[in-house]
C-alpha cells in the first residue's frame, strides 16, 4: 500500500500535468481568436520650429496635433492582460530609409479602456529628426499595438494610414 506522501506526490504531479496541458492549449488557441481593431488617425496641425538642440546646432522640432478614434475592443479575450499602444509619424529621408518616431503611448487594461477617442491630442515626446531638417519630409502616420496575453506569445499589430502629410516650413514660434 502507499503511504500519505506517495499519493499526495502522485495528486500533485497530475494535478500540474492538466493544468501545464490547460495552459499550452490556452497558448496554441489564443492567436487564433478572430479580431478586427480599427483606427483612425486625423492631423489636425504641424507646426516645426527651431531650437538648439543637445548642443548639436540648430535642429528642427514638430508639434503635432491629432484627433485618434480607435476601437481594440476585439482584442480583448480571456487570455489578454493588457495592450500597448502607440501612435509612429513613419517618413523617409535621404539618409535614412526607414523612420520611425512614436508620438504617444498608453497601456490599456480593460475592454472598457481599448475604445479609445481623443481630440487634439499633442506629440508626447520629442519630434526631431536626426538630419536636423523637416524639409521635403512626408510622413504617415498609423497605430502600432501589442497585446500581452496572460499565457502565450506576445502579438502585434498595426493599422496603417493612407494619407502622407507634408510637413511645413519652419516657423518661428510655437502656437
Amino acid at each position: 500500500m502507499y503511504n500519505l506522501l506517495q499519493r499526495a506526490n502522485a495528486i500533485f504531479a497530475f494535478a500540474m500535468t492538466v493544468t501545464f496541458g490547460v495552459l499550452g492549449a490556452i497558448a496554441i488557441v489564443t492567436p487564433f481568436l478572430p479580431s478586427s481593431p480599427s483606427a483612425e488617425i486625423t492631423v489636425k496641425d504641424i507646426q516645426v520650429i527651431s531650437y538648439d538642440y543637445m548642443s548639436q546646432g540648430e535642429s528642427e522640432f514638430a508639434f503635432i496635433k491629432l484627433n485618434l478614434d480607435a476601437d481594440l475592443t476585439s482584442l480583448f479575450n480571456w487570455n489578454t492582460k493588457q495592450l500597448f499602444v502607440s501612435v509612429l509619424a513613419e517618413y523617409e529621408t535621404n539618409s535614412h530609409d526607414i523612420n520611425q518616431v512614436i508620438l504617444w503611448d498608453s497601456i490599456i487594461q480593460s475592454k472598457e479602456e481599448a475604445l479609445i477617442k481623443v481630440s487634439d491630442l499633442h506629440n508626447e515626446y520629442n519630434f526631431v529628426d536626426i538630419t536636423t531638417s523637416f524639409r521635403q519630409v512626408n510622413a504617415s502616420y498609423s497605430l502600432y499595438w501589442d497585446v500581452m496575453p496572460y499565457v502565450g506569445v506576445l502579438t502585434s499589430g498595426q493599422t496603417k494610414s493612407n494619407h502622407v502629410i507634408k510637413f511645413p516650413p519652419r516657423s518661428n514660434e510655437y502656437r
